[in-house]
């Protein structure tokens, strides 16, 4: 399989989409508790995964040297799916997303160490500009401390969860993964389910489905983009295209105002982004080279 950055690019475009759309899903269930979304979720996602690895007659386990990173990808992993699920619940949409999106500036960081992957000094600034505008959008949106937290944690986690993810890199199938990721977060959302169960009704199982259909999708698409990737730091950056999605989706399906100063934080973080993977871009022939 080519490692080169244009397919990790779309794919990572294409998941922060799609996880764009599961957020609307979570949106439209205000009556069903976190925990038993993500039990939904993550059951729909674990037999979907375990019937491709099927398909492709791939062994779920992987192979021993990878392991440690695979359980660590699924705790990280676990981790930001319910303190973001937490914050969704509890946020409007375009600030619960903003929050979350601090979680590449913990990838660069995370990643000069696990991965030995240098963050060059631009590159800093560039991820500055971006978190300038998250500081200026959050800022006017008037949130408590409560909500600021589950953001930045479920922000922390997804980073570091993204690092492991570098760490298996090509070594083992995308689905084995997935795979992992499913059989850490089902046992945590059942015993979170045992005290917090509501019977779905209606169209709560529709949303519930897509839910699950949408992560799944959403999933194979982050982890194709960071196995695929060379510089995780670059890649993460794209993921901040998704407050565009979250700003929109809430106002079109949900009526949630943005003040016009939020706006120029999006801009500034939109800004960032593009100078981030401008430069990356620069770059890579000369790494590539040495």
């Amino acid at each position: 399989m080519k490692n080169s950055s244009l397919p990790a690019v779309g794919y990572m475009l294409a998941s922060t989409l799609l996880f764009a759309l599961v957020n609307v899903c979570l949106k439209k269930l205000p009556d069903i508790p976190a925990g038993e979304i993500i039990l939904f979720r993550s059951a729909i996602s674990l037999l979907l995964t375990l019937a491709m690895l099927r398909g492709v007659r791939c062994a779920p386990w992987g192979h021993a040297p990878q392991r440690a990173d695979l359980v660590w990808r699924g705790i990280m992993g676990t981790a930001a799916l319910v303190l973001g699920f937490l914050t969704i619940k509890q946020l409007p949409l375009a600030p619960a997303v903003t929050l979350q999106y601090l979680g590449p500036v913990f990838t660069a960081v995370a990643g000069i160490w696990l991965l030995g992957q240098p963050v060059r000094g631009w590159q800093w600034l560039f991820f500055g500009i971006s978190l300038g505008g998250v500081a200026v959008a959050q800022g006017v949106s008037g949130l408590g401390w409560a909500g600021v937290a589950l953001g930045l944690g479920a922000a922390a986690a997804s980073g570091l969860s993204y690092v492991f993810n570098s760490r298996v890199g090509q070594k083992e199938h995308p689905l084995v993964v997935i795979f992992y990721f499913q059989l850490v977060t089902l046992p945590v959302a059942g015993a979170w389910t045992a005290f917090d169960w509501h019977a779905p009704q209606g169209l709560e199982w529709a949303w519930l489905a897509a839910v699950g259909l949408l992560t799944q999708a959403a999933l194979w698409c982050v982890t194709q983009s960071y196995q695929r990737g060379k510089q995780a730091a670059g890649i993460a950056a794209l993921d901040y295209l998704g407050l565009v999605y979250a700003a929109a989706f809430g106002y079109w399906f949900f009526d949630e105002r943005i003040k016009p100063l939020a706006y120029g934080g999006m801009a500034l973080v939109l800004l960032g982004v593009a100078l981030n993977a401008w430069y990356a871009a620069r770059h890579r022939p000369a790494e590539a080279a040495k």
